[in-house]
């Protein structure tokens, strides 16, 4: 093949031939900074729900008193709790810090979305949660920081 007719190095090539030449294409500026993109708008999507349903529970939530019927070992309860509706509602709540912790047979202060009784519940002494929305909202400015420093060049993830 004649010099003038030759490819340029690097240049359409299929980056999946060969593992290095995979990773030199995922660690590539535009991918890399792409991703950074896309994990800062997951992200950002994340919080923005995790605030509503935060400020759903705030805004509109009606307290209510809610039997223990299991407490599980892994901080999940199962509660049983009437709405101003009359509606009973029979609902699992995982992963709450409830402190104290509650007992089968007890009962147990709780706040729920009227629109949706048995899909948003949480504890009443502790309102909504708002850590996921923070650790959220700071995991989508870290990759919007990351975004134009790898679509520049200035971050490396391989040496």
């Amino acid at each position: 093949m004649s010099a003038s007719r030759r490819r340029p190095r690097g240049l359409h090539r299929n980056p999946f031939t060969t593992r290095d030449g995979f990773l030199a294409w995922a660690n590539s500026p535009p991918v890399t900074g792409a991703l950074c993109v896309l994990a800062a708008l997951i992200c950002l999507t994340g919080a923005f729900a995790a605030h509503r349903h935060a400020s759903v529970l705030r805004e509109r939530g009606i307290q209510a008193q809610a039997d223990v019927l299991r407490a599980g070992a892994d901080r999940s309860v199962l509660l049983r709790f009437t709405t101003a509706k009359g509606q009973e509602i029979t609902t699992e709540v995982g992963a709450l810090d409830w402190d104290p912790a509650p007992v089968a047979g007890g009962t147990a202060k709780v706040i729920y979305d009227p629109v949706n009784p048995a899909g948003s519940v949480t504890d009443a002494r502790s309102g909504p949660d708002r850590l996921v929305t923070w650790l959220l909202s700071g995991l989508a400015l870290l990759f919007t920081v990351l975004a134009p420093l790898a679509f520049t060049k200035r971050v490396r993830w391989r040496s």
